[in-house]
């Protein structure tokens, strides 16, 4: 997504289980890191923070002092994300050590973030029916909220998607 609030016009920032932010070590990153998280907070949004082109300690000091505990790990700059942003893209077993172990660290975070699927469906619901009632039923000639199936539940179980022990 877009650094900013652009996502929360659509309810895109509900769609994911755990949203990470990258911030540098900024005022104007961390501005926006405020504006996301203002939002993101009233919809239960799970969110971390990852600092980016961290170069010191006084840079991870600044963004703990900013974001607080949503500062789950950074990065540091780096010279393999140079030579691929100048067009010499490499295998990412090239990339830092420390920052291929940030890595790790997202990928642990994300496996270890409860999934919501009531809450998935609740915020589509929610935004169908704001985005319905603000613009789309004027432009469809219909009622769009009537597109809602209030039976219908998200989820791998729900969705008579194959257990393990079926699969």
């Amino acid at each position: 997504m877009t650094a900013g609030a652009d996502s929360f016009a659509s309810g895109l920032f509900t769609r994911f289980d755990r949203t990470f932010l990258v911030c540098e070590p900024t005022l104007r990153s961390v501005g926006v890191y405020r504006q996301y998280a203002g939002y993101a907070r009233d919809y239960g949004v799970a969110l971390s923070v990852v600092g980016n082109k961290v170069e010191d300690a006084s840079d991870v000091d600044f963004l703990r002092e900013h974001v607080g505990e949503d500062l789950l790990t950074w990065v540091s700059r780096s010279a393999y994300v140079r030579r691929a942003e100048r067009g010499a893209v490499e295998p990412l077993s090239q990339l830092e050590a420390a920052n291929r172990a940030v890595l790790a660290q997202l990928a642990v975070a994300v496996d270890d973030t409860v999934q919501d699927w009531d809450a998935f469906a609740r915020h589509a619901h929610e935004f169908h029916r704001r985005n319905a009632v603000a613009w789309a039923n004027d432009r469809a000639g219909v009622d769009l909220t009537a597109q809602i199936d209030p039976d219908f539940r998200l989820g791998p179980a729900r969705a008579g998607a194959p257990s393990a022990a079926t699969a």
